[in-house]
């Protein structure tokens, strides 16, 4: 897997985290015995298939093609979640002073208090690169400090149980690890609730922001 963000020819540098088209994979899916029923797993089965008990989409990891930026990677957005990594340049966003991370996400999101997001999260250092390239957070954007963060669900495609999974009955919608069996779910994006949020105030024109 790729650790690092990409640089395009231009000096452009695409977030971590985004999908690319080059990819794409298709890998035929089946119902394989789990605890007495069945769960949702691939046709030939890998290492690294199943987190927090949910089947991931397979994709590429070695960012080829055209950057998507209306998709991501769905390991490498895993990985920033579990590691509180950033999503620009996959380096800690764990502030070394505080110990807090630093989170980037949209005022009209509704993710500004102790709620969940599917973004994950963005350091310190790459956070005004993220609002210049980004014309929506120009406009939007908002800075948090986060004190803890736990796994809360996933972005998911769902299955019919035990019938040929050939095609979704439901695309991309929120299932909580709490409420919801995920033994007929194919995870495209882990969710994380943040804990202990505080926002981080923006300095005049240079786009710095103070520390909690």
């Amino acid at each position: 897997m790729s650790l690092v963000a990409k640089t395009g020819e231009a000096g452009f540098r695409y977030p971590y985290v985004i999908g690319w088209t080059g990819e794409i994979q298709t890998h035929p899916l089946k119902w394989i015995p789990h605890r007495g029923g069945f769960q949702l797993g691939y046709a030939i089965p890998s290492r690294g298939d199943y987190n927090n008990g949910v089947l991931r989409l397979r994709q590429g990891k070695k960012m080829t093609g055209r950057p998507d930026f209306t998709s991501v990677n769905t390991r490498r957005q895993w990985r920033c979640m579990d590691n509180r990594l950033c999503q620009v340049c996959a380096c800690s966003a764990v502030d070394a002073e505080t110990g807090r991370i630093w989170w980037l996400l949209s005022s009209d999101s509704g993710d500004g208090g102790d709620g969940y997001t599917n973004a994950p999260p963005t350091c310190r250092g790459c956070i005004p690169e993220a609002i210049a390239q980004c014309p929506h957070l120009r406009r939007n954007a908002a800075v948090f400090t986060v004190g803890n963060c736990s796994p809360f669900g996933v972005r998911a495609d769902v299955f019919l149980p035990y019938l040929p999974p050939l095609v979704p009955y439901e695309r991309n919608v929120v299932l909580t690890f709490d409420d919801y069996d995920m033994c007929n779910a194919l995870g495209r994006e882990l969710l994380m609730r943040l804990h202990d949020v505080q926002p981080a105030a923006l300095i005049g024109d240079a786009r710095a922001w103070d520390r909690p």
